[in-house]
């Protein structure tokens, strides 16, 4: 009786370590994004999707829907401008450029051999004021519509072959739609002015320059803009998978790089008015929008579209600072009413999920996990 008794007290002490480990049955894990976006998906007649979510530099989930591979790369839309925001800082950490440099002295190269703008105001606009959508620019997407733009890549050259430098040179033929610094309005042109800005500063292709600098820095092997898009490279051109892009925002957030806290915080010049999704006292950073959705918890989010319906995709990023980040992309793209509410459904997840995995699926996408030392 006793060797039974002392076999069963070994198998309760054998078992005990799992029982701590184990969640309990309550708890929220990672597993809730998956229903959320399933149950959306269902709702507004969305055919296919991926999601990624990672947590203090750790991939915890990684799915695909309707037949869609979740290591597929997409076109990432304006989800690049985080990218070249980026980039820009770390130039600006360098000592390479400056935040109140101004377009004209920067892009001097640039004119001399394209031409002054039609609107002589712009050669007075900031870094500063392009990374923050106040550079003066018409709005996105009529931004990019100009005469000449259009005419240039429909006739000319197409926006597969087009250079940054061709398209910024055909869209600077329309005038400034007010001064700059006078106010917020997102604007595609502003950040193909940063992308050329790179070039010019380093001698190399924006391509080259920041896929090295800021995605193969992160593990990201052969880092490309779509070959169909390479024009709108600074604005809306980086093809990569949900997991590539979290491992670039992960490395940014953990690593101890210069730039981290740049235009990070709330000011009246970066106010980013009428934000697309739902959270008042918006502004804008490293391409990235930014907002308090509580007293406590502070995120940086981007939007993407791209396409016609009903061949039109979506896609949304967002950081918290809590640790935890996610990545969705999905096709058919539903309406501005339905996207919003997906976004913010998504948001309010993280503070409620008390059990984050532990286990790091970076390695089995050829990724080094961001959170190793």
């Amino acid at each position: 009786m006793l060797r039974a008794a002392f076999r069963a007290f070994c198998r309760v002490l054998l078992l005990l370590p799992l029982a701590l480990a184990a969640p309990s049955a309550s708890a929220q894990t990672p597993d809730a994004f998956d229903a959320a976006f399933r149950d959306w998906m269902q709702a507004n007649g969305v055919d296919k999707g991926t999601l990624a979510v990672t947590y203090r530099g750790r991939l915890v989930l990684e799915r695909g829907y309707g037949g869609q591979d979740p290591g597929q790369r997409v076109l990432l839309a304006s989800l690049s401008k985080a990218i070249t925001g980026r980039c820009i800082a770390r130039l600006v950490s360098d000592g390479r450029l400056r935040l109140d440099g101004k377009v004209g002295d920067v892009l001097a190269p640039f004119f001399r051999q394209a031409g002054d703008p039609v609107d002589a105001r712009l050669k007075d606009a900031t870094v500063e004021q392009l990374l923050v959508h106040r550079a003066g620019f018409a709005a996105a997407p009529r931004d990019l519509m100009t005469a000449a733009a259009m005419d240039l890549l429909q006739t000319k050259k197409s926006p597969a072959t087009a250079t940054p430098a061709d398209l910024l040179a055909a869209t600077l033929t329309a005038p400034l739609a007010s001064a700059p610094g006078e106010a917020f309005r997102y604007s595609n042109i502003g950040y193909l002015v940063l992308g050329v800005m790179i070039e010019t500063i380093t001698g190399e292709s924006y391509e080259r320059f920041c896929g090295r600098e800021m995605l193969e820095a992160a593990g990201i092997q052969a880092p490309r803009l779509d070959s169909e898009w390479r024009s709108f490279s600074s604005f809306g051109g980086w093809s990569l998978s949900g997991t590539e892009y979290l491992a670039f925002l992960a490395r940014d957030r953990l690593r101890d790089l210069p730039w981290r806290g740049l235009l990070a915080e709330p000011d009246a010049r970066h106010a980013a008015d009428g934000a697309p999704i739902p959270w008042p006292s918006a502004w804008y950073g490293l391409g990235q929008f930014m907002a308090d959705i509580t007293p406590s918890s502070r995120i940086a989010w981007h939007t993407g579209t791209w396409g016609v319906p009903p061949n039109a995709f979506g896609m949304t990023a967002m950081q918290h600072r809590d640790g935890a980040a996610w990545f969705v992309w999905y096709t058919p793209r539903p309406g501005k009413t339905a996207t919003d509410a997906l976004v913010e459904r998504l948001a309010a997840l993280p503070a409620t999920i008390t059990a984050w995995p532990e286990n790091d699926l970076f390695p089995e996408r050829g990724l080094p996990s961001p959170a190793a030392k």
